[in-house]
């Protein structure tokens, strides 16, 4: 690949004659998808050159940085974007409450000062069920503790100023800054919803968009993302219908996640779409890889490696205790585990994909979320699809509020 980002190499890929079709179905869909881009058509993938609004960014995380803890509230497309770019730094003081187990909530609620607390309520729609109840929980328990003047520490993020949370914004006289209504929530990650809090868990979002426009630029002048997508698509027409995506690296945990919901929802519908499994290095060679090896030969795997740890522990043995491990580097442990992990899935000729990285930062994190965007987007305009919609969801959704409004 031109952006240097990452490597991208294929194994146990069948040659078969349907490959040929999605190859020229594929670079049909690129042009199409191309043209769209460079005329500015695609918010989510626009917003990636905003000159103006890191700033807007900024300013919020210097005003919220001052709380001893920032907690997040949001589900879905409105969390799972901040949740995988946060995870790149350590840090204690940004936290993400999704659940709305009423054991969660009381715990989170527990292990908070009130007072010293900055809530950060993400909603598109600002009718996420979820987000609201959460809010008013917390609102309850602010009153319950008499503190006054609480407004400052809440910002909403949402599409406008009419919907219940924006309601509730204004009822309290919190600050509300927008969400574009032109991007949707598992797409807006290069957007505040996923940058905000990447900024306050100390990264750098500039890096984040160049990594993106980096794997952009590269996708508008070659065609390995849609080869990529064809050989998905062909691997599915052959029965493959398990996407199983296994990082051997810990901070893409949160990542699983993010593109789990991407690629389900974009793209299950019209009978069509591969169920996305998450699977991490290594501790699901201890519980999944046995089916894998031996279960239905139905799965696609996509892995994503590491050459070059930060930290790099070395394993000293006891005295009079020798293992096979006393003397190795606990990153070349992490290097055979995975090795061997990929060598005997290929030596039950499944199809693998691996992306090797040099060093995961911001700028690789930002280029993967950018490749699993075109991807998956591509993929859909083959199928004839809508990547943006998600209607059976939303009847779920509607079909919850008319029984609670019963």
């Amino acid at each position: 690949m031109a952006h240097n980002l990452y490597s991208q190499s294929f194994k146990n890929i069948s040659s078969a004659k349907d490959l040929k079709k999605f190859e020229t179905a594929c670079k049909k869909s690129t042009e199409v998808l191309r043209s769209e881009i460079k005329a500015s058509k695609l918010a989510s993938i626009d917003v990636i050159f905003d000159k103006n609004d890191l700033k807007q960014f900024t300013k919020f995380s210097k005003q919220i940085s001052a709380y001893k803890k920032i907690l997040v509230l949001g589900v879905g497309g409105s969390s799972l974007g901040g949740k995988t770019l946060s995870a790149l730094k350590f840090q204690n003081k940004l936290e993400f409450l999704e659940s709305i187990d009423s054991t969660t909530v009381k715990n989170c609620l527990t292990k908070i000062d009130l007072r010293n607390t900055f809530f950060l309520v993400i909603s598109k729609s600002g009718e996420t069920i979820e987000t609201i109840c959460q809010t008013l929980i917390i609102l309850d328990e602010i009153k319950k503790a008499k503190i006054q003047n609480f407004a400052s520490q809440f910002l909403f993020i949402t599409e406008s100023e009419t919907n219940s949370l924006a309601k509730i914004a204004k009822k309290i006289g919190a600050e509300i800054t927008f969400h574009s209504n032109k991007i949707g929530g598992r797409y807006s990650c290069f957007s505040i919803v996923g940058l905000l809090p990447a900024l306050l868990a100390g990264l750098d979002a500039k890096k984040i968009r160049n990594g993106a426009k980096k794997v952009l630029e590269d996708f508008l002048k070659t065609n390995e993302i849609s080869n990529s997508c064809a050989i998905q698509l062909d691997l599915y027409e052959q029965g493959f219908s398990n996407n199983v995506i296994m990082p051997y690296i810990d901070n893409l945990k949160n990542f699983t996640d993010w593109y789990r919901q991407l690629w389900a929802e974009s793209l299950g519908k019209n009978n069509f779409g591969s169920v996305p499994i998450n699977s991490m290095g290594t501790i699901d060679q201890h519980s999944q890889l046995q089916l894998y090896l031996e279960g239905p030969k139905d799965k696609f795997f996509t892995f994503l490696t590491e050459k070059n740890s930060p930290y790099n522990f070395k394993i000293k043995d006891l005295p009079g205790c020798k293992t096979l491990f006393g003397g190795k580097k606990l990153g070349d442990i992490v290097k055979v585990e995975q090795e061997t992990t990929i060598e005997v899935l290929n030596r039950k000729k499944l199809p693998i994909r691996i992306f090797e990285i040099e060093n995961l930062d911001e700028e690789v994190l930002g280029g993967l979320m950018m490749q699993m965007f075109l991807e998956t987007i591509l993929i859909a305009y083959v199928k004839e699809i809508n990547p943006f919609d998600q209607p059976a969801v939303e009847l779920r959704k509607e079909l919850a509020k008319k029984i609670l409004d019963k």
